[in-house]
C-alpha cells in the first residue's frame, strides 16, 4: 500500500483529477453495460459514450498538464539548485513521468472499453 501512495504522492495534486477521470470511465462503462443488457434505450447508452469519449480525451490532457508542469518544476529547481542538491530536479521529472503515465492509464483501456461498449450498441440495434 505504501507504494501506491508514493506513487500518487510522486505525481502530486493532479493525480486527483486523473483518478476521478479514470474512476468516471469506468463507472459510466458499466452503467452502460447494465443498460444494454436491461433493454435500455439505446439513446441513452450512446449518450454515455459520447460523455465517456470527452472523459477518456480529458485524461492525457491532464497527464500532459502535470508533464508540463513537473518539467516547470524541474526548471525551476535548476535555476535554483546547487551542484550537491540533484534531489528538486528528480522531484519535478518524477511528478511530470507520473503524472503522464497515469494519464495514459487511464485513457487507454478506457478507449477500449468504449469501443466495447460501441460493439455492443451496434449489435444490440441489429
Amino acid at each position: 500500500m505504501i507504494p501506491i501512495l508514493n506513487y500518487l504522492q510522486t505525481g502530486g495534486y493532479l493525480m486527483i483529477p486523473i483518478i476521478i477521470v479514470a474512476f468516471m470511465i469506468w463507472h459510466r462503462y458499466f452503467i452502460s453495460l447494465a443498460a444494454l443488457k436491461h433493454g435500455c434505450d439505446a439513446q441513452l447508452v450512446g449518450h454515455e459514450i459520447r460523455f465517456m469519449a470527452a472523459l477518456v480525451a480529458a485524461a492525457p490532457l491532464l497527464g500532459l498538464l502535470g508533464t508540463v508542469i513537473g518539467m516547470m518544476d524541474t526548471f525551476h529547481a535548476a535555476a535554483n539548485a546547487t551542484a550537491t542538491d540533484v534531489s528538486a530536479l528528480a522531484d519535478g521529472i518524477g511528478k511530470a513521468l507520473v503524472t503522464t503515465q497515469a494519464g495514459l492509464v487511464a485513457a487507454i483501456p478506457g478507449s477500449l472499453a468504449m469501443a466495447h461498449l460501441r460493439h455492443c450498441l451496434k449489435n444490440h440495434h441489429a
